[in-house]
């Protein structure tokens, strides 16, 4: 194990600040860590913290029996040097040292974080499964917190309509809760990812739900609160959302439902109304704001031309691509099948040639532009 990774599995474990271990890497080098003690006073870390990364440093090789208890469950540790290290928790005053990982959230598309009440009503059952599969459809991928209700709907949703899905646990990852939602999880990994900030054999203490929420919040472009009573947890995400100045939206509901007077209050702190599915994903899907086209706004039409005509393709989008035109009109799982690559290559490729321009999409198929 490098001592990057042990640092980075310290630091989170016992909730060091980001920015300490960010400066360890930064100003000194890791292996002095585990050599001379006294670079944590000039860290600028309080004596309490000290003494906590001290005591899991001499607790019996702690670091490497968890990365050993990482990899028999199949999953992986990226921590914030990793390049995988989701950009958008870096928006976060306070993001996670690191992250426990199982599947695939390497998210370089479009993403919205669907969230509710764990009580809802059949319209925001409904509701959620149905904004999952809109979103789905154009290649969005949907974030929830894996719980009963709203979030289970969003995830279902969106597999149903094979899109990609992440779930955030406020438990560790090899903790199932609720136990009745491990089929729904072994869904969610073929499509998509489980992660978590907190150890292997993490327990749902009551805090960690709250404290979830931020990354929920951070990874998402925007957010939509489906159902939520006055206190609920759904709330959490949404004042995170506000503080990051991201899309916070809420369904409006029955002003007699107490399900819905935490989401239509919210409306009325600022959140924007979402009338329409299709007219929020449509915007949404149109407009994704982390991506990047890599034309100038201030180049004529002649100038974009030339950058399509110089644009260099990764091998899978070179494979796709050529598929599409032979085929035209073929929708991602039939090249999936064809280029015997997985689903979520098949996606990511799908979404870059779309951002450059060279193919679009219609009703889940996709042709060459003209």
């Amino acid at each position: 194990m490098n001592a990057i990774t042990k640092a980075a599995l310290i630091f989170n474990a016992v909730k060091i600040p980001c920015e300490f271990f960010m400066k360890l890497c930064d100003s000194y080098s890791p292996d002095e860590l585990f050599t001379h003690e006294s670079i944590l006073q000039e860290l600028g870390l309080s004596e309490q913290q000290q003494s906590r990364i001290k005591s899991l440093m001499t607790k019996d090789s702690w670091a490497e029996h968890e990365l050993e208890r990482i990899e028999n469950f199949n999953a992986r540790f990226i921590h914030a040097k990793d390049l995988d290290y989701p950009a958008k928790l870096r928006d976060l005053t306070h993001p996670p040292v690191g992250l426990y990982v199982k599947g695939n959230a390497n998210i370089i598309m479009p993403s919205v974080a669907v969230v509710g009440t764990r009580k809802p009503s059949d319209y925001g059952r409904v509701t959620a499964n149905h904004l999952g599969r809109e979103l789905a459809k154009r290649g969005v991928i949907t974030i929830s917190g894996g719980a009963r209700g709203i979030d289970a709907q969003g995830h279902r949703g969106t597999l149903a309509e094979n899109g990609i899905t992440i779930a955030v646990f406020g438990t560790s990852i090899d903790k199932i809760y609720p136990a009745e939602h491990r089929d729904l999880f072994n869904q969610i990994l073929y499509r998509g990812a489980i992660i978590s900030e907190y150890p292997m054999n993490a327990s749902g203490e009551a805090w960690r739900f709250p404290e979830r929420n931020r990354i929920i919040a951070a990874m998402s472009s925007a957010i939509v609160i489906v159902e939520s009573p006055e206190g609920g947890g759904a709330l959490n995400t949404a004042e995170h959302g506000f503080k990051l100045h991201r899309e916070v939206y809420a369904v409006p509901g029955l002003i007699t439902n107490n399900n819905c007077k935490g989401s239509n209050r919210l409306i009325s702190r600022g959140a924007k109304i979402l009338a329409s599915i299709d007219e929020f994903v449509n915007e949404f899907a149109l407009k994704p704001e982390q991506l990047s086209l890599g034309f100038d706004d201030s180049t004529d039409g002649h100038e974009e031309e030339k950058a399509n005509e110089s644009i260099e393709l990764e091998n899978d989008e070179k494979i796709i691509y050529s598929l599409i035109q032979t085929h035209n009109e073929i929708t991602a799982d039939k090249l999936a099948d064809e280029a015997h690559l997985d689903i979520l290559t098949v996606q990511s490729a799908l979404f870059s040639l779309m951002s450059e321009g060279l193919i679009h999409e219609n009703t889940g198929r996709y042709s060459v532009s003209v």
